[in-house]
């Protein structure tokens, strides 16, 4: 029991609980509001992640067939472009999504020694350069050798078939099987660009070199070989689609 000494002077109303208070719909929304606006703003980004990357799977279209050019030169983004379109046309939908499209995946590497015997003799500019541009291809050789390791590429365009073959070993003989890695080189099949009357036949349009002189998308394209790698262990056929596109575009063709 409470002392007299503390309730003395206390008014009986004081001792009354207080009333609830009764909140209008709209005072209670803002106190919601104020103390839940940041889980609902967490909830509106991620619901707007799922869906960009949703809608980004549902509306982006696969490529049929993906086909790895490698090359010491840049290639440019119009015989790229052309490169696609055209390729496109001779092959099937293979994927079975109403669309026929071929995926050019561009690598500029150098797989050549360089020529250092004059390096002593470059001035600064020119070292720079040749710092720059080994930077590049390091970073376009680890790419390569990722995408090498993914297997999505079955069909490659090369201009240096000997040293890709002597770096990554993955081009395989004509029965689809690999060489021994002490010889990487033995039986491998290619053909060049210009002997594939499939290839030889495309319309590439023409282009401007980075010298300035004006070739054609096929003059360009001379210097390439074609080659594939191996389809040993399909037995699911995975690779059914990209062995009768490659039979396609050599067709008519010797290998070397």
């Amino acid at each position: 029991m409470a002392s007299a000494r503390y309730t003395l002077n206390i008014d009986p109303e004081d001792l009354k609980p207080d009333e609830p208070i009764e909140y209008t719909k709209k005072q209670k929304m803002a106190n919601w509001w104020h103390y839940n606006w940041k889980i609902v703003a967490v909830i509106v980004v991620l619901v707007a992640i799922a869906g960009h990357y949703i809608w980004k799977s549902v509306t982006t279209v696969h490529p049929d067939e993906q086909i790895a050019l490698v090359s010491a030169q840049p290639l440019p983004s119009e015989l790229q472009t052309a490169l696609e379109q055209a390729l496109g046309g001779v092959m099937e939908d293979s994927n079975g999504d109403g669309q026929v499209l071929a995926q050019i995946r561009a690598y500029q590497v150098s797989l050549e020694q360089p020529d250092t015997s004059d390096s002593a003799a470059q001035d600064v500019g020119e070292a720079m350069t040749e710092m720059t541009n080994g930077y590049m291809q390091m970073a376009q050789s680890t790419v390569l050798t990722a995408d090498l390791s993914s297997g999505d590429a079955y069909i490659f365009l090369l201009d240096e078939p000997e040293a890709f073959q002597n770096s990554y070993g993955v081009l395989a003989r004509e029965d689809g099987s690999m060489p021994d890695e002490t010889n990487p080189l033995d039986g491998v099949e290619w053909y060049n660009w210009s002997d594939c009357p499939v290839l030889a036949s495309l319309d590439l349009g023409e282009y401007t070199t980075m010298a300035g002189e004006v070739v054609t998308g096929q003059e360009y394209m001379s210097r390439f070989v074609v080659g594939h790698r191996s389809n040993a262990g399909d037995e699911e056929g995975k690779l059914d689609a990209s062995d009768a596109l490659f039979d396609t575009l050599t067709a008519g063709a010797t290998a070397r």
